[in-house]
Order: structure tokens, then sequence, then C-alpha cells
């Protein structure tokens, strides 16, 4: 393996149990060293790199998300917001890293670090030093070693403990997430480096990737020996990544139980010792045995147990405002939830009523949960009504109670014609100008909380006539269509009348037959009033007089817009063409009108006035011609143009003829034995004399055919692969060719196929000839079988 080089800067310790985004919680990589490189059969070489490498460093925080090939969470449910994906699945011999410089407090005789990974590779059954491979070690940089029950590699095999094969390739292997503690208890105050590295097949061809999520808790090696007095039982915890765990008191004599977690109910007695005995997979650790000391905590967490604030007040619910019965062995974490699964970080704004939940947890276990009720002023909950409108005349009163809703008690108003509260209303009582004014709702704690209240005046209501369009008798006008009033408020009721006075109203104004001057009472919701007239015009229709055209053969076609078809119409007017009588499908080509039918016009003045007519077309219908398909056939055989299912469907024909040309100047010499295939053409006549022409296209194929080269050149640069050709062949079944002693060398059943190299049991054969048989399916569905001999010349 080539030497690795990396550097890494020193990371701060802060209060926190493990280095500062050792985790990847900060949502970068900060602290990280980034790497990439490339991987050989001599090793991994990898170089430093700024910044992240888009899909070789990714960060990764999306909790639906799952892996395309082993469909596990790439954030699984018991790590942080974080993982890192290290790697992709390119190819190309690439590498990739990542490290952190972890510097262990002088004051931690025990220290370890537990990090979750999992690996998914391609396994291409390489070599074991061409697979690709995953890397994760520990380096004591004062040593310059890998300390070696903490580092491990893991190569990609099938046999790899825990590792699946994909649902999706069969090439690739997976192993989900896995957690591995590392012991570092004995290395203090030293620097440590943790370093995570994946690698591509070594040939180029295959991938390998990785993802790593690192916890952020690092004490020793056996969790929960601490616990609180309040508890009446003990859940320790042991590192992570061992395939044995068997857990004792001190002198051995009890065994508590095994796997990575247990439950020790009763609490055993204050000061007993619990030794753990770890036994790794093999190739993955060295067996150890640790101890710790059982301890109590006669710790409570007591809280504020409520507290107000105004609306909007940013509080730390960690700080000592909030926790009265601080200990500097704890840690403080903040939650929305009682299940602790919503984290607070920081200030936190308050916007409604809430109870809020901290948990006071020590390194060793012991964990004490109590609640805290934060409530807002009651001034943030208090609404205004948007006061009713009011005519032009008349003023509005924002200082009425009623407009008001919520505990008004101890609240004093002041009104604003700003957001900000710096202008003065000066008549609240009495607006008489629309807009938007404020209130400021304060109480004597300090709480306040501005508030608008929209206030609408109206003003003497405007209406705008615009007067309806002409219509063509017996249509009417509907005067009372909101397009005539576009412009006026929109708040307008309207009443019609035939005098200025208003002393006659219309009946019915949406349906007036004369022309004439009309009038119009608008009044707004308020009461207001404004009138105005409406002129209307109605106009005569013109006259259509039509001729039916005279009847014609199919293709040709009837001109219906020819001017002497409508003598007698009135002059000056456009004509359109429709297929019905509601005139809604317009005819396309009036002058070529093709099919027998009733017609429709119309005709339309100078003043968009219209009337129409029916006109009769006439158009004798070829006969109907159906030409069905032949059977393709192979060209031993014939087809009878003829044969009455070759017309089968036609109608109104008397005699057929066939012909070679689409001009119909070649006759089929013999119409009842076709034997090439090519376009012919079939004419059905008429009784009265109507020919329609169609086309076939015959199918005669080439007699069905396998043929095998007698002879091929392995070691050549051509000829150097025995394969069929075929005729006239749509599948084959098999082909199978045979030594001299009957064994079977080679096989496929693929039309496709590279053929045979040669090569039998990866060893090529002698110079020596070989037996073939075939068997397919020919294009029509039979059955096809062919064999034969051929030579392998070296």
């Amino acid at each position: 393996m080539l030497f690795i080089v990396f550097t890494a800067m020193t990371s701060k310790m802060y209060a926190q149990l493990c280095p500062e985004n050792i985790g990847f919680e900060n949502g970068n990589f900060k602290n990280w060293k980034l790497f990439t490189g490339s991987i050989s059969t001599n090793g991994v070489t990898l170089n430093e790199v700024g910044n992240a490498v888009s899909g070789r460093h990714t960060l990764q925080n999306d909790r639906k998300a799952v892996d395309q090939y082993g469909k596990f969470p790439i954030v699984p449910k018991n790590a942080g917001n974080y993982t890192v994906k290290v790697g992709n699945n390119g190819t190309g011999n690439q590498a990739e890293g990542i490290s952190y410089l972890i510097n262990i407090p002088s004051d931690r005789p025990e220290f370890t670090l537990t990090y979750q990974y999992a690996v998914v590779f391609e396994d291409p059954n390489h070599a074991p030093v061409e697979q690709p491979k995953f890397i994760a070690r520990v380096k004591d940089l004062e040593t310059g070693l890998y300390i070696p029950c903490a580092s491990f590699e893991y190569i990609a095999t099938s046999t790899l403990p825990g590792f699946k094969k994909s649902t999706v390739s069969s090439t690739v292997i997976y192993k989900e997430w896995t957690p591995v503690t590392i012991n570092l208890s004995g290395y203090q105050g030293k620097q440590i480096l943790l370093e995570f590295i994946t690698g591509d097949c070594t040939l180029g061809g295959h991938f390998g990737y990785a993802y790593v999520d690192v916890n952020n808790l690092c004490g020793g090696l056996i969790i929960g020996n601490t616990y609180c007095k309040s508890s009446d039982e003990l859940n320790v915890s042991g590192p992570s990544g061992f395939q044995t765990y068997n857990w004792y008191n001190g002198d051995r004599s009890i065994k508590y139980g095994t796997g990575s977690t247990i439950k020790i109910k009763p609490t055993p007695p204050e000061g007993t010792q619990i030794v753990l005995d770890l036994i790794p997979f093999a190739g993955f650790g060295c067996p150890s045995t640790v101890t710790a000391v059982v301890h109590s905590v006669d710790y409570q967490l007591q809280l504020l147990p409520k507290n107000t604030v105004c609306q909007g007040t940013a509080i730390d619910l960690t700080s000592d405002d909030y926790i009265l019965n601080r200990h500097a062995d704890f840690s403080y974490f903040a939650y929305e939830d009682k299940d602790l699964t919503i984290p607070i970080k920081g200030l936190f704004t308050v916007e409604e009523n809430k109870t809020f939940y901290i948990m006071a947890t020590n390194y060793k276990g012991c964990e004490s949960v109590s609640s805290v009720d934060v409530s807002i002023f009651d001034v943030a909950n208090i609404t205004i009504k948007k006061p009713e409108d009011v005519c032009y005349n008349e003023t509005v009163d924002i200082t009425k109670n009623d407009l008001y809703t919520g505990d008004l008690s101890d609240i004093t108003r002041s009104y604003y014609t700003d957001a900000a509260g710096t202008k003065s209303l000066s008549n609240p009582t009495k607006i008489n100008v629309s807009g938007r004014y404020y209130v400021n709702l304060s109480n004597n704690l300090g709480c306040n909380k501005i508030q608008y209240v929209d206030v609408v005046v109206n003003p003497k209501p405007i209406l705008k006539i615009t007067n309806p369009a002409g219509v063509c008798y017996p249509s009417t006008v509907n005067i009372a269509s909101l397009n005539n009033f576009k412009g006026s408020d929109a708040d307008l009721k309207f009443d019609f009348f035939y005098d200025a006075a208003l002393t006659q109203p219309i009946a019915d104004p949406e349906k007036i037959e004369k022309s004439g001057t009309y009038f119009v009472k608008a009044t707004n919701k308020m009461g207001c009033v404004v009138t105005e007239k409406v002129n209307v015009t109605v106009y005569d229709l013109p006259v259509l007089v039509s001729t039916d055209p005279p009847a014609v053969c199919y293709p040709s076609t009837v001109d219906i817009t020819n001017t002497t078809l409508y003598a007698g119409t009135t002059a000056g007017v456009s004509y359109t063409y429709f297929t019905d009588s509601n005139l809604s499908n317009k005819l396309q080509q009036p002058n070529q009108v093709s099919k027998t039918g009733t017609y429709f016009v119309k005709i339309t003045n100078a003043n968009g006035c219209y009337t129409s007519g029916k006109i009769n077309v006439t158009v004798n219908p070829l006969p109907i011609i159906v030409l069905n398909q032949p059977k393709p056939i192979f060209d031993y055989d014939y087809i009878d143009l003829t044969s009455a299912d070759i017309v089968k469907g036609s109608k109104g024909y008397e005699k057929a003829y066939y012909f070679t040309d689409a001009t119909l100047s070649k006759p089929v010499a013999d119409p009842t034995r076709v034997k090439k295939a090519g376009t012919y053409y079939i004419s059905l006549a008429s009784d009265k004399g109507c020919i329609i022409t169609s086309h076939l296209d015959l199918n005669i194929l080439p007699a069905p055919k396998i043929m095998v080269p007698t002879a091929f050149t392995p070691q050549k640069a051509t000829n150097n692969r025995l394969y069929p050709f075929f005729t006239s062949i749509k599948q084959l079944n098999s082909f199978k060719i045979f030594n001299k002693w009957g064994i079977l060398v080679y096989e496929t059943n693929t039309m496709e196929s590279t053929g045979w190299d040669g090569l039998f049991k990866t060893k090529m054969q002698p110079m020596e000839t070989f037996s073939w048989f075939a068997e397919g399916i020919d294009v029509l569905g039979g059955k096809f079988q062919s064999k034969g001999k051929t030579i392998l010349i070296l």
C-alpha cells in the first residue's frame, strides 16, 4: 500500500463530550479534512482538497431517502441529523477519504468513540487486492502507527459478516448500518487521527462507497453504570460492533446477561463492579475485558414551573432562568414534545402558549426530564373586527368596544395613522376618510401590540354606462347586463325605467325589443343613489333566396358559393356555410363539396344581422373497397388475387380489375397465381361506372435457412467466431456444437450471440471437425431444423 499523508488542524474541545462537529451536526465539514485520489493494486493514493467534491463527499439529512441498491435509510433512526456518503457508484479507480484530528483531553483516561457505517460494494469476484474496499482506522500521531484493535479494512466479498445481496443488481452486495465502538482509553492527552476511506475496484470497472456517521457522545466503554437514585433498574450498554458480550459482577459469580445492552433489575448496590467480556468478529478487533463501578446520582431536574412572556419574546430554555438546580456534571437539552423528538437549539421565539420539555443527562447514563409551561400575555390574543362600511356623508368610530374581542382588562388603547405608532389619530371617533388605521394595545406589564383596522367610507356611487351593442331582430337587448356598467362601483344594485322621472318601471329589462332611450337607477349597499340613461338599437334582418345545385358524381364536387344559386337575396351581404342547422360547424371548403347532404347558408348584413337557409347537394358515391391482406407465404407457393377473401367486405361494385402499377396501365397477367412479392392494385367498378382503386402489398418471403460456415479460425483476427446465419428465421431455439466424441462444447438460444470462440472449459479446442445442430422458428411460425459440420482451424 502507498503511504497516505493526512494533515489536519487541531479542533477545539468545547463543553460537549465529543469534539466539535465530529458528527457533522453543523451541516458542514468543519474540522474535517477531505481527500480524493485513486486506487491500484499497490494501494490508495489520496490528495487533500479544499472543499467537498460533488458526488464524492456528500452530506445527507433526508430521513425518508433510501440507498438505491440496499433500500436502507441513508440517515438511520438512531443517528444525528446528518450523515456523510463517501464515494459514489461511478467507476474508474476512484478513492475518497475524510479524516478528523482528535485531541483527547488529559483528564479523560476513559475515552470511547462510536461510529456507524453502511457499505455498498460491487463484488466482481476479483482477487482480494483488486476488490472494492472500505477502510476505517485510527492513528496514534505520537507513534505514527495505526491502533490495531481500532482499525479495519472491509474488502468486497459476500462472505463478510452481515452483508446481503442487492435485489436491484445481482453484482452488488451491501451491509446496512452497523455501529462500531473504538476504545481509546489510555490515550489521554494524545492526538488521534480518525480516517474513513473508500476505493473502487483497482481494475477500474466496479464501484464501492460507504455511509458514515459519528456519535456526538464520547464516554467510557460502559455506559449507564451511573444511574439516578429514583430508578429501580440499571440499563447498561457496552461498545458497539462486537460479536459477543458477556456481563458479570466483580467476582464473576453472577452473570447478568449477554448482548450489547442489558437491563439489571433490581439496581445493584452502590460500588458494585460490573465486568464485560468483549469478543470481536473474526479479523475485526481484539478480545478485551472492561469494567465499571456502579454509582448513583441523587439528582432530579427542577424547573421553573411556569413563565409568562410577551408574544415574540426569544427565550433560552436551558438557561438559569428556567433550570433551578443546574449540576456541573450534567448537560441540558430542550425539546418541543414530550417524546423528546423535536430538539430546540439556542433561542426559541414564543408565539403561543406551549409546554416545553428539558432533559438533563450525564455521559454515564443518568437522565432526568421535567417540563415547563410558557404562556403569552392576553394582550397578544386581542383582535379587532373591521367596522361596517359607511356612506360618504357618515363617519366611523374605531374606539367602540364591540369592535374588540379578547380580554380588555387593564388594556390601554391609543390610535395612530402609521404602523410604527408615531403619528397620532386626531379623530378616532369620527373618521370620514377611508384607510388603514392602527391601534396600540398595551398593558401595565409593558407588553404591547399594534394592530390595524381598515375603515371604508364610501364616496358618491360611480355609475358608468356603456351603451349595449345593437342587435338583430328578433333578438332583444339586456340593459341589465353588468357589461353595460364596467367601471362602475361593484356594489351597485340597478333598477330600470322607461322615463327620466323614474315613474314607469320596466318589468323585464333583460328583454328590450325596440330601439330607444331607457333609464337606470343605481343604489350601492349604503343606500347612495345615482341615475343615467341607456340607448338601445334593434336592426332588421336580411332576406335569403336559394336554389339547389344539380347532382354530380364523386369525386367531382359542388360549388355552393356560386352566386347564381342565390338570385333574389338581399344585396351587400356576406355568406358563410355550415354543415348543421345550428350553424356551429363551419363548412371548410364550400366551393368543393364532395358529400351528399343538406348544407346551410348564413348571410350577414353590415349591421351583423343574419338569416340562414338550407341547400341540398347530391354527390353519387363510389363503391366501398376493402382489401384484406393475405397471409405471407414462402417463394415456393402462390397467392390468388381473385379470391373472394381478398375483397371481402367491399360493397357497391360489379367488376374487379388487377394491375401491377399505380397508373393502372399494366394488368396482372394471371391474378390467380401470383408468386412475386410487391405492390398490386385492385380497381372496383360500380353499376354507374364509378371506379375506386386501392393497393395491396404481397409478402412472399425466401424459404427459411440456417447456415453455418464450414470452417473458422478462433485465433485469427477475422473469422474467429462460429455462429449461424439466418434467412426467414425469427427465433433460435437452440444452436449446439459437439466435438467428435459427441460432447457438447457450446450452446446458445439467442440470435444475437457473438458465437463460439473455440474454447471449452476455458481451453482452446484442437483442430478437428465439429458437428452442429440448429433448431428455430421461421417467420411464419413453423419449426425449422438444420445441421452440418465445420472445421476448427488453428
